[in-house]
Formats: C-alpha cells, structure tokens, sequence
C-alpha cells in the first residue's frame, strides 16, 4: 500500500464552496448508475452487464470506518454478519537488540468496525461496491464537483466485513534506527480464523461468497494453509495480493498456487497534463461536463497493451519457490475513501465544514497504489461470474480468469509512466536477483472477456 496525499498547505487560502446540508445518498442502495473510473475502464466493466447481485465478498481486513455509511449504501454491507478477530502480541526484546521476540495471546472474536491506525480496509471495499464522493480539495484546485457516486466494479454484491488486521505497539530501538509506535498487521491465526468463519458462513447458506484478502506475509503458516484448503473445499473463492515486494518476491496466501493472486498494473494515461499546463487531478474519473477534460478517464477500447504497465512495487513470481502470480489488475493510484490518518478524527464529506482542509486529517480521500488495491478489482470479477454461474469453483474461476487476461510479454521494454519524473520512459521488467521469475501471470485482467468465457 502506498499513498499519495492530494494538496498543498498553500490550498487553504483559497475559497470553498459551500457544502450540503447531509448526505444526499444516505437512501441509495447501490451505486449502479455511479460515474467510470480509469481503472473499470481498463477492464472494460461497461461492456459487463453483471453487477454482483447476489453474491457475498468477504473483505478480511482492517475493517470498516464507523462512519462507513457517509461512503457506502447500507444495504451493500451486512454489519448482521461482520465481525473481527483478535490476538494479543507481547514483544520481548531478544539476543540481538535490532530484533523482537514476540509471545502470542489466545485468540479472540470481536468486532468488525475497523482499525483507528488505518482505513485500508475501508478503501479496499470501495473498489467493489463503489462509494459516494465530494472533495474540498477538488474544489481548491478549481474543480468543484457536485456530490456524485463512483460505481463499483461489483456494485451489488453484499460485502461482509471481517477485521483480521488490528493496531499493535511496537517497542522501540533506538540503536537500530526503529523509532517504535502504532503498527496494524495480523497474525497467521487472526487470518486462519476469518477465513474459517467465512467458510461457516458459506456453508449455512450464504454463498456464492468471495474472500477479498488484501494482505501478506513472508511465509504461510500451516494454521493459514489449512484454512484456505478449507475454504477451497466448500466452494468459496479465495484471492488474496501477490505483494508490494517487487523484485524480492511475492507475499503469501498470494504465492500459493491454488490461491488466485493479483499483481498490479498501471495506465499510462494517468496524471495526463492537458496542453501546457500542470498535471490534472481528475485524470481517474469519467465525468461527462466541465470542468473535467473531455476524455479523462477513458482507455482504450479494447485495451491495447501498449497503454498498460506493471507497477514497479508489484511482487514477482520466484519459480524456483513454487510461486504463482495468475493474473494482474489495476492498483496504481486507485481512487477512494481513506478517512482518518490517525483515527476517526475528520468530518464528512458532506459537512458544513472545511475538516478536510483544515483538521488534523488530510482528506476523506486518497489515491492509493498497491496490489491490496488491485486484489479488489480481481475479487469483483469473480463475483460476476458467480452470479452468472453460481457452481463456478475455484479452479474453474482461475482458469477462465487467466484464460480471458490480456497477455503481457514477461521481458521486454516499454513506456510506462514515471511519478516522479512524471513523464514516458522505457523500462525494462527485470527479475532483479530472483533468476527465473514472472512479473505478469496470464496478463491483465479483462472483465468483458472473463465473463464471456464463463459458462
């Protein structure tokens, strides 16, 4: 996960417009007629018909904001069914004093409203079901947009919350540069225990379900493994993030194989600088009047390789570990709520106030990068088919998704975008020291297609 924040301090002189009294979505029930983004686009969900309806996705994560209902529409989210799982962590220090030793607590359900120490799982759920959205910071930059929804990849599916993420303290040490303070992670077992309680839920009847698993780590435990065999069994799709890790490999579940993982891949078009000017804000979003320029946000139709790359953070395959990257997605600078850095601190974006621009937090709005952002959009499409074909399995929904995906050359060079030249350059899709590894899977992930495959 990486973030970009949106605005200068400079920003603040400038005037905003006055803001609505409440949110007018709070009665919307999905956000099916909501505006495009970059990122659906480069999938071609327009050519989709499906929307998820239906289907469950779990998202295993740092849960949901308490104000989630300023973003989403409720009946998008079965809080009935969310839940969290927690596991206390004591830190010792150890022989080597630039190491921890850790000590685990019992294991402990709890509840699915999220982490103060991050929001990503907030963000996470955005991408599936879509989100409504009015930025002051838009406004300072002489963009005043009206409030609007942005669709959803699968904005019908109900999303099922379930906190495997929670904030921790770590120690610090000095001696070794590590300044110490708020850490959010998860342990094997917190994650083992939110895949089985999906698993439970599919089995008493909700399904089709997905899991959304936006995270990772070095190894996978056998408790993990175990879990997600589990899952596989009874019928619930598991997609999980290949890693951030680029050249030094892919995170687990992702890298195992019968886990479907998702790596991340950028548009060229992003950050486009209209005629001589500076670069343009709104390049993610379609939107069919002023102040958005004509054709921001629009890709190709049908994708041509030639407009997409993969993210320089998104983790490589290393073959030589059995590792499997099966498909790639869009996770560069996504769009979407990420309220709250640190805590719930903020007001709403419908507010009559000016909190993002002058609270102790920064925005209700973030692009953010990672393949926590690209898992979403492959989790979604799994969803599609299963509405579609409600007896799809695992491997089923794997192969036509690989099978359907835009191929991309494993070597080779080609444009991409560079953020912090901000301009075309060629680059080279190295392996690093890996020896024989795969940065691409199958490709880039293309809705229109996997759907058309999908029996």
């Amino acid at each position: 996960m990486k973030h970009l924040t949106l605005a200068a301090a400079a920003a603040l002189a400038l005037a905003c417009p006055a803001a609505m009294a409440g949110n007018e979505f709070a009665n919307s029930t999905s956000t099916v007629g909501g505006h495009s983004t970059w990122d659906s686009d480069l999938i071609n969900i327009e050519s989709v018909t499906q929307t998820g309806r239906g289907v469950y996705v779990a998202v295993l994560d740092t849960g949901l904001v308490p104000n989630w209902r300023d973003y989403f529409p409720k009946d998008r989210i079965a809080t009935h069914l969310g839940t969290g799982f927690d596991q206390s962590v004591n830190f010792k220090a150890g022989a080597d004093p630039c190491q921890v030793e850790v000590e685990m607590g019992p294991l402990r359900q709890t509840t699915w409203v999220g982490s103060t120490g991050s929001t990503h799982g907030t963000h996470v759920a955005s991408t599936i079901i879509g989100y409504n959205y009015q930025s002051e910071f838009d406004a300072v930059a002489g963009f005043a947009l009206p409030p609007i929804q942005v669709r959803g990849i699968a904005p019908e599916v109900t999303i099922i919350p379930v906190k495997v993420l929670a904030d921790y303290q770590l120690p610090p040490a000095p001696q070794c540069g590590q300044a110490g303070g708020k850490a959010v992670f998860g342990t094997s077992a917190m994650v083992a225990a939110g895949i089985d309680y999906v698993t439970r839920l599919a089995r008493a009847g909700y399904r089709p379900m997905v899991i959304n698993m936006s995270l990772g780590g070095p190894g996978l435990e056998a408790v993990e493994k175990a879990a997600i065999d589990r899952a596989i069994a009874n019928g619930v799709i598991v997609v999980a993030a290949a890693g951030n890790e680029g050249t030094a490999g892919m995170s687990y579940p992702g890298a195992y194989p019968p886990v479907i993982s998702a790596g991340s891949a950028g548009w060229t078009g992003e950050w486009l600088f209209p005629g001589a000017g500076p670069r343009y804000r709104m390049w993610w979003l379609q939107y069919p009047n002023a102040p958005i320029v004509p054709f921001s946000g629009n890709t190709t139709d049908p994708t041509t390789i030639s407009e997409v790359y993969v993210s320089d953070f998104s983790s490589r395959a290393v073959l030589a570990a059995g590792q499997q990257l099966d498909v790639l997605a869009p996770g560069s600078w996504v769009r979407g709520p990420f309220p709250g850095d640190p805590g719930f601190n903020h007001l709403p974006w419908w507010s009559n106030g000016q909190g993002a621009l002058r609270g102790r937090n920064s925005g209700n709005f973030f692009y953010v990068g990672g393949t926590s952002m690209a898992t979403p959009h492959v989790a979604s499409v799994a969803a599609l088919m299963l509405q579609k074909n409600p007896a799809l399995q695992q491997a089923q929904v794997e192969r036509i998704l690989k099978g359907t995906a835009l191929p991309m050359p494993a070597v080779g060079s080609r444009l991409i975008f560079d953020f912090d030249r901000f301009a075309d350059i060629v680059w080279d899709q190295g392996c690093g020291s890996l020896g024989a590894c795969d940065p691409v899977g199958a490709g880039l992930l293309q809705a229109d297609a996997a759907l058309g495959a999908t029996p």
